[in-house]
């Protein structure tokens, strides 16, 4: 005989854990500030270092005077390399992240056995940053801490959805550059 009340208490116990683990991963509970760091998607864009020619659609190797590497008339434009345009290669953005260092505290939601290296760490945070951990090339955990030591990491694998019955948070493995 099965109990009237478990569905009730099924789904009390499954809101209760998604305010549990929905409190703890807010920006001022459980979380640190990590940068996810982009590379480029190759934006051209018109070199901030010199004048550019419109007719020959190059630079005209002249310094504009206000850009950030001056050079003397007659040469080569430092930034842009003569050609009157930069790539823009890479961005970043600050995102409040869960993570645990310790591999014994872990959350494992795979049935899988993995052989863990020395310079994992696992983060968990809400399914809607899923495209954004999925486009970061690399991420540095802690930016408070980054000046202490090399924080860099690169994901290990793909981020696994977790959650009891609804999916709604990401458990990532990051492993040390």
């Amino acid at each position: 005989m099965t109990n009237p009340f478990s569905s009730l208490i099924n789904s009390e116990f499954k809101q209760l854990y998604k305010d549990a683990i929905d409190s703890l991963l807010e920006t001022t509970a459980l979380t640190v500030p990590c940068v996810f760091k982009y590379s480029g998607a190759g934006n051209t864009v018109y070199c901030n270092n010199c004048i550019f020619d419109t007719i020959s659609g190059l630079s005209s190797n002249k310094y504009n005077n206000r850009g950030p590497n001056p050079f003397p008339e007659g040469s080569i434009c430092p930034s842009c390399m003569g050609m009157g345009m930069t790539t823009s290669s890479s961005s970043s953005e600050t995102v409040y992240l869960a993570c645990i260092f310790d591999s014994k505290y872990w959350m494992n939601w795979s049935s899988k056995t993995v052989n863990i290296p020395d310079g994992m760490v696992q983060t968990i945070c809400k399914v809607e940053l899923l495209p954004k951990i999925r486009n970061a090339s690399e991420i540095i955990i802690d930016s408070k801490i980054s000046k202490y030591g090399n924080y860099t990491y690169e994901r290990a694998g793909d981020p696994e959805p977790a959650g009891l019955g609804n999916n709604s948070y990401i458990i990532t493995m990051w492993k040390r550059k």
